[in-house]
């Protein structure tokens, strides 16, 4: 039984990983869009995968939960240390995180 779950897992996260769309924030999946929001959360981000084998990363970056005004929520890594909860910002279709 528990060997059936686990490549029921395995299938189930391959067909995510196909499914997957990639920024130039952070290089995670995920689907950006631009628009305003507010900031929700501002929390530390996991180091990228790179960063972790020894290579080179900033030394803190910051996990941003935004609800967009369309009631859309995404999550961003930012090297920003200024944005708190609660700031209004602007997603800029270069991929800038702008404050308002």
């Amino acid at each position: 039984m528990k060997r059936s779950i686990v490549v029921l897992a395995v299938v189930t996260l391959a067909g995510c990983a196909a499914n997957a769309r990639q920024t130039d924030i952070t290089g995670q999946p995920f689907s950006y869009r631009s628009g305003s929001g507010v900031v929700e959360s501002v929390a530390p981000a996991p180091k990228p995968f790179m960063a972790a084998a020894g290579g080179s990363a900033p030394d803190a970056l910051y996990r941003l939960k935004i609800r967009m005004d369309n009631g859309r929520t995404q999550y961003l890594d930012s090297d920003s240390s200024e944005l708190r909860a609660g700031d209004r910002v602007r997603l800029t279709e270069e991929r800038l995180i702008e404050k308002q």
